[in-house]
């Protein structure tokens, strides 16, 4: 893939947050009704389902896809308890093990909105391992589609683009779509250069081999079988709160497949994997504060109004078959 440069990134005006619209990645932590399993990454500070509601509001989204806390482990009772106070309006992504979890609970994960299986590659220490990475994304494949339920997608994330040429394969010929967070952590230019000011608008400071997997990823996604969550741009860019230096990277996802974007919070907005590094995984963390406004204000400027509107609201009600 050469080299993709973006003239003008305000090249759009600015929309409003469309009726209908979904935030399709975001947690609930209530440690003191569901408490946080054994093991776990990391140990969240509290967000409630008032506090998700208020902030949902406040951004005008109208439908939520809830993404079950990696710090809950497979246990996923929070997240059907989360689901039925939505009576129908939402869905959710849950964590499984795919070889022991039976019919019956899918069937009821299923009934109670459940769309989607979130791969914990922590857990299996899968994060930097391509070969681990395609086992599980393949055992759970291969649970699903025994399964036999439409609507239903894996979520993955990993900081890899070189395994992208390997994983291509493997989503194209996957019997589920695949999900991949957070602009598949792609860093931005700021984030790779570490400051606050380098903006480069195309894809020219990546290696060689990343230009490569870059590819292969547009490519699968041109296919059909991959979504990319817009979601969580701090994880991928310091320039904060527009990010203009991931201009270039949506418009290379929303040129490649226009039906394959959806948009994600990341609400409560837990601490990026790098500054998690070698602290307590039992400590409270707190959460960052994140101008979601303002984000949301500067894609708009990249997007045109058909675009918008597939992103927050029919590329999403497809995804997760929600029908009003």
């Amino acid at each position: 893939m050469g080299s993709v440069a973006i003239e003008d990134s305000r090249s759009f005006p600015k929309k409003p947050v469309p009726s209908g619209a979904w935030d399709t990645h975001h947690h609930i932590f209530e440690p003191d009704r569901f408490p946080f399993a054994e093991g776990r990454h990391f140990t969240p500070a509290r967000a409630s389902l008032e506090d998700l509601r208020k902030f949902e509001k406040s951004i005008e989204v109208d439908h939520v896809c809830i993404a079950h806390g990696l710090s809950y482990g497979p246990d996923c009772r929070s997240l059907l308890y989360y689901l039925e106070q939505f009576r129908g309006q939402a869905r959710g992504i849950c964590v499984l093990d795919p070889e022991t979890v039976s019919d019956e609970l899918l069937d009821e994960y299923h009934e109670a909105g459940v769309r989607s299986v979130r791969l914990d590659f922590f857990r299996h220490k899968a994060m930097d391992n391509v070969q681990l990475q395609t086992e599980l994304v393949e055992a759970t494949a291969t649970r699903l589609a025994r399964w036999g339920r439409p609507g239903w997608s894996i979520q993955i994330q990993q900081p890899h683009l070189e395994f992208w040429p390997r994983l291509r394969d493997v989503v194209d010929r996957c019997p589920v779509p695949v999900v991949v967070d957070h602009f598949a952590l792609i860093a931005g230019s700021s984030y790779r250069a570490n400051d606050h000011t380098t903006n480069i608008q195309d894809n020219s400071y990546l290696a060689e081999g990343e230009r490569i997997g870059l590819a292969a990823l547009c490519e699968t996604l041109r296919n059909g079988n991959l979504w990319i969550k817009l979601s969580a741009p701090y994880r991928c860019s310091n320039l904060a709160p527009g990010y203009d230096d991931l201009c270039w990277l949506v418009r290379c996802f929303v040129d490649a497949n226009p039906r394959r974007v959806v948009w994600g919070s990341d609400w409560p907005h837990t601490q990026r994997h790098k500054d998690r590094a070698g602290k307590s995984s039992t400590s409270e963390e707190a959460f960052l504060q994140i101008d979601d406004k303002a984000w949301i204000e500067s894609l708009s400027r990249w997007m045109s109004e058909d675009e918008w509107k597939l992103l927050w609201v029919e590329n999403p009600a497809t995804l997760y078959d929600y029908h009003e």
